[in-house]
């Protein structure tokens, strides 16, 4: 008879990571942790110098407005600035006054003697008044007329005309002389300025 033997001795297949494996793994996971460890203290270190780079600077600013404020010194309303203001727009007003007549002036004086007899002519009426004297001087601020009329509501209403022309418009006469003459006929003298200021210009 042949003799069996049955028994066998069977290994155990080892599944998985070896030792030196894992020792491996574990030592990168370990130099991976310490480099992430050591960043996170490398940024922990620039923050807390910013950190205290700022503050340093908000003490110094903090310092420099405590010596602004101790500096400060509040302004006061000066009590003469009120009636200061009130005087120059009294002088502004006054000046503009000043320009505007000078301004007239100038334009009475470029225009001539053109427009003041323009003006006469376009009013005068059609028969009935005579004038026999036209003085204009300053630029034609200052006028003269004489003349007769035969009617004596001719002058008047002469007179009314040119007040509404823009030549003379507001004007007023501060010498009016009518009086009767030998031919019937009334003799006027009209003048802007008083008879001796008319004397003293002459």
């Amino acid at each position: 008879m042949q003799n069996l033997n049955l028994l066998q001795i069977v290994r155990k297949r080892r599944t998985g990571p070896r030792p030196a494996q894992m020792w491996l793994g574990l030592g990168i996971v370990l130099l991976l942790c310490g480099v992430h460890a050591g960043w996170q203290l490398w940024q922990l270190q620039q923050s807390t110098q910013r950190l205290q780079t700022m503050l340093a600077q908000a003490e110094r600013q903090e310092v420099q407005l405590e010596a602004v404020r101790s500096q400060f010194v509040e302004p006061q309303l000066d009590t003469r600035l009120p009636e200061e203001l009130s005087a120059r727009e009294r002088d502004n007003r006054e000046l503009q006054r000043l320009i505007a007549h000078l301004q007239l002036l100038s334009s009475q004086r470029n225009a001539g003697f053109v427009a003041p007899l323009t003006a006469l002519t376009a009013q005068h009426p059609p028969s009935g008044l005579w004038l026999s004297v036209i003085s204009l001087r300053e630029g034609g601020r200052h006028i003269r007329l004489q003349g007769r009329s035969q009617d004596q509501e001719l002058l008047p209403q002469y007179l009314q005309r040119l007040g509404q022309s823009p030549v003379f418009s507001g004007r007023d006469f501060a010498r009016f002389d009518v009086q009767r003459g030998d031919d019937q006929l009334l003799h006027f003298d009209l003048s802007s300025q008083q008879k001796d200021q008319e004397d003293a210009d002459e």
